[in-house]
């Protein structure tokens, strides 16, 4: 995590005890997720004692690249004391499931990989074929169709003219796409 973890106690006072099972809790977010850059955590009872139990809330909000995640839950159950580590170990859980959530969705998105852009010159020419042949910058002889060329004219095309393009493996070897002239 880039920054600490900031944590605020609202309407009750700080917890050493309370405060240790956030830490925990943060180390296991960390051991799960590495993109975490930030976390706030805030505690809330409400503003009038009762009698008989509390109401807690626990917001927690992680900041992560693009959108950030924040999870609240509020418990009301037993002693005092308890329901506020139940409400911070139920809000975590909840964080923790979202970011599985996260983690299987982008996991799931799958990005389409270019070949990336070459150099190279026109070692041999059909200009009547519409084929031809350029030596790439690293030293492949690759195929070339008419259709391959996207800017340019073809009549403008020489032997030893210097062109960009983008190389794929075809069944009888590599052939350039998104043919053009090299400024």
């Amino acid at each position: 995590m880039q920054t600490q973890p900031i944590i605020t106690f609202r309407n009750m006072e700080s917890s050493p005890a309370v405060e240790a099972v956030i830490a925990k809790r943060i180390a296991a977010l960390e051991h799960f997720s590495d993109r975490i850059t930030g976390c706030e955590i805030i505690l809330e009872a409400p503003q009038k004692r009762q009698v008989k139990g509390r109401a807690f809330a626990v917001r927690v909000n992680l900041q992560l690249p693009g959108p950030d995640l924040s999870v609240s839950r509020t418990v009301a159950q037993g002693s005092a004391q308890n329901d506020l580590v139940l409400a911070v170990n139920r809000a975590f859980s909840a964080v923790e499931k979202q970011l599985k959530k996260n983690r299987d969705t982008m996991a799931r998105v799958e990005v389409k990989h270019h070949p990336p852009e070459l150099h190279g010159e026109i070692t041999e020419l059909e200009p009547e074929l519409g084929y031809g042949w350029l030596r790439a910058d690293d030293g492949r002889e690759v195929y070339f169709e008419r259709d391959s060329l996207v800017s340019g004219d073809w009549d403008d095309l020489k032997p030893g003219a210097k062109m960009r393009m983008r190389v794929a493996d075809g069944e009888k070897g590599p052939f350039a796409t998104g043919l053009s002239l090299a400024a």
